[in-house]
């Protein structure tokens, strides 16, 4: 699939993943400003030894089925080890998106985008959104893993994995995976910011390789926005519920 090419939500459906990009304007200021919230991220405190270097917020959406976007106050994580042998079975706590990155329209229109795309996949429902930026870093000394636990799914419904930026970076591979399947069904390196992979997290598997820094530069990154989809059965028993929306 060629990268200009708008992401297909029956390449979901039929498939189980799709490439392709968000119609999404990624010039002028208002995008500036959105992806400039990858130079507030903090580093994640959970990574221990991984040979990962990795910044990164977290936040929490709920995607109403008439197109409300609510804020949930909340930034807990959980992951058991079967789904996530490197960092499962502990409760991890991220720090939140800024309300700058939260009030952005560039960040409300990747939402809206995001669960438009499932929704025609998948059928209109309710979603519970968390929400990752995540940058991670290479230095001239050592490569970095985005994804140290390997090959993988998340543990929820659907994952969309969004290019935001690469800088002075090689690699970052993503290959796509059917559940019990060796060989790839998609590889691609994304270098499009909006260049994304939106995956049926219950069919299908994804990884990806380790980044370096490029030529003879000290320090290179690669910043994307995951989305995780999540049913919501029962509103009331959302955690974190505001009652307010995203414009």
């Amino acid at each position: 699939m060629d990268n200009s090419e708008d992401l297909r939500a029956d390449d979901v459906a039929q498939h189980g993943w799709a490439h392709g990009r968000l119609p999404l304007p990624t010039e002028g200021r208002d995008w500036q400003r959105f992806a400039s919230a990858w130079d507030d991220l903090v580093p994640d405190a959970y990574l221990g030894p991984a040979r990962c270097r990795r910044n990164r917020r977290y936040g929490r959406v709920l995607a109403h089925r008439d197109g409300t976007l609510e804020p949930l106050v909340g930034t807990e994580f959980f992951q058991s080890k079967q789904i996530n042998r490197a960092f499962g079975d502990q409760l991890r706590v991220f720090e939140p998106l800024t309300d700058e990155a939260l009030a952005s329209t560039r960040f409300t229109e990747i939402l809206r985008e995001s669960v438009a795309l499932v929704n025609e996949a998948a059928g209109k429902r309710d979603w519970e959104l968390g929400i990752h930026f995540i940058r991670v870093i290479a230095d001239a000394d050592e490569a970095s893993e985005p994804a140290p636990e390997g090959r993988h799914s998340d543990g929820h419904e659907y994952v969309a994995i969004h290019l935001i930026d690469r800088h002075h970076c090689v690699g970052g591979e993503s290959q796509v995976f059917r559940r019990g399947e060796e060989r790839a069904r998609h590889r691609v390196t994304m270098t499009e910011p909006l260049e994304a992979l939106v995956l049926s997290d219950t069919t299908m598997e994804h990884a990806v390789s380790e980044i370096r820094t490029e030529g003879a530069c000290d320090c290179g990154w690669r910043d994307t926005m995951i989305v995780d989809f999540n049913t919501v059965s029962d509103l009331t028993e959302v955690p974190g519920r505001t009652h307010s929306s995203l414009q």
